[in-house]
């Protein structure tokens, strides 16, 4: 059966390792969005028969979650992908950490679709297992466009907020460190922080909380900005 998967089922299987969990309509965005969904389930069925992916319904009965297994990522660590970039995982992402994961991952779907596409795209948890977690502060998710002769190279940091944290004493500040960490990071590259918030409410709160700072980001809401993309057919 592994002898069966093309040069996409790899990639799909790396990004399935590289995000912890994606959903499979994630999936069908990001990969196969010029595609029908049969070639989507013939996807799946090839990689959860080769015992590379778990698969499991959001409520018994809702949609598909993938998660990368251990013989997964040994299969792929044996076609050259690295190790570090890769989390083997046996079941969904944990309640507490569910509704970030999926976010992140509906992000990830989103910019990969962008014109240009990012070089890369990588969730916080690769770059802690990078780092060996020595990083003081991490975005959700770091998009980077290499230079090109007609542009800089650029750094995208994604912060995706659910409204959880107090803004004033945790957030804001967590945002202000990530704006200057990055910018040291990536000095020589256009860079921006871009915060996607549950409400419009939420929106504005940030945006007063943060005063003459709020123009070191991008602050908009998922309705706005991703919601548009996951409803459209």
């Amino acid at each position: 059966m592994a002898s069966k998967l093309s040069e996409r089922d790899l990639h799909v299987l790396v990004a399935i390792g590289r995000f912890r969990m994606l959903t499979r309509p994630q999936v069908k965005r990001w990969f196969f969005a010029d595609v029908s969904e049969p070639v989507v389930t013939r996807f799946v069925k090839r990689v959860e028969s080769a015992g590379f992916v778990g698969i499991e319904r959001v409520g018994g009965n809702g949609m598909q979650l993938l998660w990368l297994t251990r013989k997964g990522r040994d299969f792929l660590v044996g076609r050259g992908a690295c190790g570090v970039d890769i989390f083997p995982a046996v079941g969904p992402a944990a309640p507490k950490d569910f509704a970030h994961t999926v976010a992140i991952g509906d992000v990830a779907a989103w910019l990969v679709r962008r014109d240009p596409p990012p070089d890369e795209v990588l969730p916080a948890w690769a770059m802690q297992r990078y780092f060996g977690g020595a990083l003081g502060v991490i975005p959700d998710l770091l998009a980077l466009w290499r230079p090109a002769p007609a542009r800089l190279g650029a750094a995208l940091s994604v912060e995706v907020d659910l409204g959880t944290e107090p803004l004033k004493s945790v957030f804001l500040p967590k945002l202000l460190k990530l704006d200057e960490t990055i910018r040291a990071w990536f000095p020589e590259t256009e860079n921006c922080v871009l915060v996607l918030v549950p409400s419009q409410r939420r929106a504005e709160s940030l945006r007063t909380a943060a005063g003459d700072s709020s123009v070191r980001f991008m602050i908009h809401t998922f309705e706005e900005t991703i919601q548009p993309v996951l409803t459209s057919p």
